[in-house]
């Protein structure tokens, strides 16, 4: 039964108001959709305030297509999709957005003298236009029809998303970049016996010059710095890794830490090698305080890091340290050790001076910093307790059968046997502070190398990298990227709007399937055709640190 009632259309491109007495509400829509369109060229923009006939013979506008407008009807919402225009001719399809998801169905508008004539479902509807006013923003005005009497419109065109823009980039998971490097920086200088010394080949040679342990010298101690070439990110995650060597030998030109390093900066890190003070003599107070002057060093060169910030382009807030042996004992100690737990042998004593806080020594800057994630590879710590209260992620490897830093709880250099109760304090292998860490619910990983010794990484007599250091390359940017990316992303549905969780910098939609109606910032609002062939909507993020992803989300 036919009704006569006030009805309003709402079409956006900015939007569409029909105000209208009719009987069918989508039969209506259609007819009216096309008004302004047909007016606008008839006319040229010329209106009066009054309302004025149109010329005898009508003719169309012709819209650039494909051309989409949405809007309503006695608050009933639709879409329209205008797929072809001429001056005679207007087709396309309609849907109506009452559900979540839809069908399509075609119309025609023909030009038909004085008159326009719609055709769609089967059946066809005279009218006769009349027009208030016109600019760019808005129509506004009504017809007459042939069938239902007259109808009052207003109305702007459907405004297009702006275009995609793919973001995803794979930072910090693949190798993007040529890397930058910038050798021998001086972070510190401070009172030691040396900073560098070759490795294990050149241990027997300075062992009989352990008198040089005796006298300390002034020295400067360099790092290293690696950086991702080209890269437009002003501020990068910074990675610090520290070379082994039992706190006797070894140099920031370290082979595997170098290339690790590089790896890093590869993948769009900023990443540095230490030297810092080594040397001892053998006794348990100055191997312990050699161990305790290397986080001294560590966190000068820190601190140096952050200061620099600018120049060599360091996000402070995602700082990670990490180490092999005696730099993973020194990156452990530089997360987890304060001033309050530093060892009683640090402190003065007989014949030996106080070495001074942790944070004091090596250059006179102040910068505040927070560890947020250590690699620990085949190192160790004096004491777990100093976890407590520094829920700092950790990923360690080691082997189990390491006889140089325990993988459990015993004496280091278990080669010296019966010796090494003199010259060192038993310590927490990677075993016990991964297995502490868990305890106290921090993010922990252990990483076994069943039946292996120490330095897992490289083959025993050549030093050869094996495939186990080209596993602990990938596991560490994994680690890393955990930290960074804690949360899934994931698209996220409430009332036919979807938004990215959790929240990007900045999103770019695409659907396939639907069209987006509306989008504002994090948010997109999406009309779905019921026989389209698939339905999709992919939301490109970007994410703090520079990371680009892709999200995509399919609609049943």
């Amino acid at each position: 039964m036919l009704k006569n009632k006030k009805e309003i259309f709402w079409i956006n491109k900015t939007s569409a108001i029909f105000v209208a007495k009719s009987y069918d509400t989508m039969r209506r829509f259609l007819l009216l959709l096309f008004f302004p369109l047909l007016v606008g060229h008839l006319l040229g923009g010329q209106w009066g305030s009054e309302a004025r006939r149109l010329s005898k013979k009508v003719t169309f506008p012709v819209i650039e297509t494909p051309a989409i407008f949405t809007g309503t009807i006695d608050d009933r919402h639709y879409l329209v999709f205008v797929e072809y225009s001429d001056s005679q001719h207007v087709r396309g399809h309609y849907m109506s957005l009452e559900e979540p998801v839809a069908d399509t169905l075609p119309f025609q508008l023909e030009a038909r003298k004085r008159n326009a004539r719609l055709y769609y479902n089967g059946e066809k509807e005279t009218f006769r236009p009349r027009i208030y006013s016109m600019d760019e923003q808005q129509a506004e005005g009504y017809a007459r029809l042939s069938l239902f009497g007259t109808a009052f419109f207003r109305f702007l065109v459907h405004e297009v998303p702006p275009v995609f823009q793919d973001m995803e980039n794979k930072r910090y998971q693949d190798s993007l970049f040529a890397v930058e490097e910038m050798d021998d920086i001086v972070y510190a200088n401070a009172l030691g016996y040396w900073s560098e010394l070759g490795d294990e080949t050149a241990v027997t040679n300075k062992i009989f010059q352990m008198g040089e342990a005796i006298y300390e010298k002034d020295l400067d101690l360099h790092l290293d710095v690696f950086m991702p070439q080209n890269d437009t990110l002003k501020k990068r995650p910074l990675v610090m890794l520290v070379h082994g060597g039992a706190f006797y030998f070894g140099s920031k030109d370290d082979v595997s830490i170098t290339q690790w390093c590089r790896h890093l900066s590869s993948m769009g890190y900023v990443a540095a090698s230490i030297d810092y003070r080594i040397g001892f003599l053998p006794t348990k107070a100055s191997i312990g305080r050699a161990g305790y002057r290397a986080v001294q060093d560590a966190h000068a060169a820190m601190r140096f890091l952050v200061s620099h910030q600018e120049e060599y382009g360091i996000d402070t807030s995602m700082i990670f340290v990490g180490g092999a042996s005696a730099g993973a004992i020194t990156a452990l100690n530089l997360a987890f050790m304060t001033n309050e737990t530093r060892p009683e042998y640090t402190h003065s004593g007989f014949l030996r001076p106080d070495l001074g806080d942790i944070d004091t020594c090596g250059n006179a800057i102040r910068a505040d910093f927070r560890v947020k994630g250590v690699v620990d590879m085949w190192g160790a710590m004096p004491d777990t307790t100093f976890l407590h209260g520094k829920n700092i992620p950790i990923i360690a490897f080691h082997g189990d059968a390491d006889d140089i830093v325990p993988y459990g709880y015993d004496y280091p250099f278990g080669i010296a046997g019966p010796l090494k109760t003199l010259l060192v304090e038993p310590m927490f292998g990677s075993s016990c502070i991964v297995d502490r860490a868990i305890k106290l619910g921090y993010k922990a990983r252990l990483v076994t190398f069943g039946g292996l010794r120490h330095s897992p990484h490289v083959e025993p007599g050549t030093k050869a990298l094996n495939d186990n250091f080209y596993f602990i390359r990938k596991m560490i940017p994994d680690f890393f990227y955990e930290i960074i990316m804690p949360e899934k992303l994931e698209i996220i549905e409430e009332n036919a709007c979807y938004s990215v969780s959790p929240e990007p910098l900045s999103a770019s939609w695409q659907v396939e399937g639907g069209v987006i109606l509306s989008s504002i910032n994090n948010m997109v609002k999406v009309a779905w055709i019921k026989n389209a062939p698939q339905r999709s909507i992919t939301a490109s993020v970007t994410m703090p640190y520079g990371v680009g992803f892709n999200v995509i989300k399919d609609i049943p």
